[in-house]
């Protein structure tokens, strides 16, 4: 009570600053802080450099719906052409049996090139706040177009409905959804992009066994539709859990925006995925007609697609989990290598269980491919620029998707199986060469030649 009463005796005058007041006198303050008590002394806070907070959730209810919703879209579009071997089969041997193969493969070509070639279209409509649109529009045009198939009789409708109408619509979703599970995983992106191309495969081993159990009893255009209905319920489960996320970046400017081309490992990567598709469906477009040719029943044949789909379903799972703990470039780069090897071999497989075996095969070697390429991507650029990177990527193999099979079925007819198995294996290990370049150009920055890529 004193000391208070002194205070209020004592009171200080009014502080008025003047010239001599302003001045900093450091020695002074100094001294000052010296004489306090440490206890007494409290830190002044100092401004620091805010650095970006990452709060991709990578887990969590919200997150596993939306990568459930990928996987019903990825089963329902990219599986459904995925099956395409089969159509090729059954077309050249019954409804455009007059059409030459590599003709019929332009059908298949179109459908699977259209998957990604709009990306670069789609993927910047994302950035720009326009997915839900988007997808529910492609969602109505890819089940109708699916309907439609099964009202066609001659070569060009086939290619309007399967081929154009279905690809176009597929595109919508290819590169935004891979962009959408980049927004809700991080840590986990491997596995979720390996679950996400199981999905794909699962439709493309489901679909094919479908279409064989069922063409021989209700006939060709009730299986088409008895294949839509399946794909208007995975679409509709991908269209109720799949979303953009709230907190992603709307990025406005133009509709073409090529300005992630100016890294060179970007694009050095753009192209190493281009030659690797060149090779990549050949497999698939063929393997069920080439068996026919040699000898293996036809039932049997249409197997082989569902076996290769199978195998590497579960090697873009198993791939997706390792690549989070190796890096993406890591696991791919070796087992292309092995798809090389497959495609040397495959044209002198003769009889059904050496069949069944390059068909796992490839499809083992395949799955790491088929579910990472886009994965690296995600890394060669600024954040704000991924859905344009994705796009531009996926354009470029789209390109490659278009005209690899009909040159590898134009190979097939002009030099033979042998000549075939070689051109796509040789496209694709060019492609693994310039994967390597990339992987070169970016261990630079890491601490060991063997760091996660």
């Amino acid at each position: 009570m004193a000391s208070r009463d002194y205070f209020e005796r004592h009171e200080r005058p009014p502080y008025v600053p003047t010239p001599d007041s302003l001045s900093y006198d450091e020695g002074a303050f100094k001294d000052i802080e010296k004489s306090l008590p440490i206890e007494k002394c409290t830190a002044i806070p100092t401004l620091q450099e805010s650095t970006p907070i990452d709060d991709t959730p990578d887990g969590g209810l919200h997150a596993w719906l939306v990568l459930f919703g990928a996987m019903c879209i990825a089963f329902t579009t990219s599986g459904y052409m995925s099956a395409w071997g089969v159509f090729q089969a059954y077309y050249e041997h019954s409804i455009l049996q007059d059409s030459s193969p590599s003709t019929i493969a332009w059908i298949g070509s179109i459908q699977q090139s259209f998957l990604y070639i709009p990306t670069l279209i789609f993927s910047r409509l994302l950035d720009m706040g326009y997915f839900r649109t988007m997808l529910t529009s492609a969602s109505v045009v890819f089940i109708v177009a699916t309907f439609l198939i099964a009202q066609c009789h001659v070569y060009w409708q086939f290619l309007l409905c399967q081929g154009l109408l279905t690809g176009i619509a597929a595109g919508v979703f290819s590169g935004p959804v891979i962009a959408i599970l980049s927004q809700w995983f991080r840590k986990r992106r491997g596995l979720a992009l390996g679950l996400y191309a199981a999905g794909a495969s699962l439709g493309g081993t489901v679909l094919p066994i479908t279409a064989k159990a069922l063409i021989p009893t209700i006939g060709f255009p009730w299986t088409i539709r008895v294949i839509a209905l399946i794909i208007m319920f995975g679409l509709a489960l991908g269209n109720l859990t799949i979303k953009q996320r709230r907190s992603s970046s709307l990025v406005k400017g133009s509709l073409f925006d090529f300005s992630p081309m100016r890294s060179h490992a970007f694009l050095v990567y753009c192209f190493a995925a281009f030659f690797v598709y060149l090779g990549y469906y050949s497999f698939t477009t063929y393997v069920a007609a080439l068996a026919i040719n040699i000898g293996v029943s036809t039932s049997f044949s249409f197997y082989l697609v569902s076996i290769c789909n199978a195998c590497s379903g579960v090697s873009r799972i198993t791939s997706g989990l390792t690549a989070d703990r190796t890096g993406a470039m890591n696991l791919m780069i070796p087992f292309i290598t092995l798809s090389v090897v497959v495609y040397c071999v495959w044209p002198f497989a003769r009889a059904e269980v050496s069949l069944v075996i390059i068909s796992v095969l490839y499809g083992v070697s395949i799955g790491p491919f088929a579910s990472l390429f886009s994965s690296p991507v995600l890394d060669l650029g600024e954040k704000d620029q991924l859905g344009r990177r994705i796009g531009i990527l996926m354009s470029m193999v789209g390109i490659a998707m278009l005209v690899g099979a009909p040159i590898t079925g134009a190979v097939d007819k002009s030099r033979g199986p042998i000549a075939m198995g070689l051109y796509a294996g040789t496209m694709m290990l060019f492609g693994a060469i310039l994967m390597m370049i990339v992987r070169h150009m970016k261990v630079k920055s890491k601490p060991s030649y063997w760091s996660e890529i």
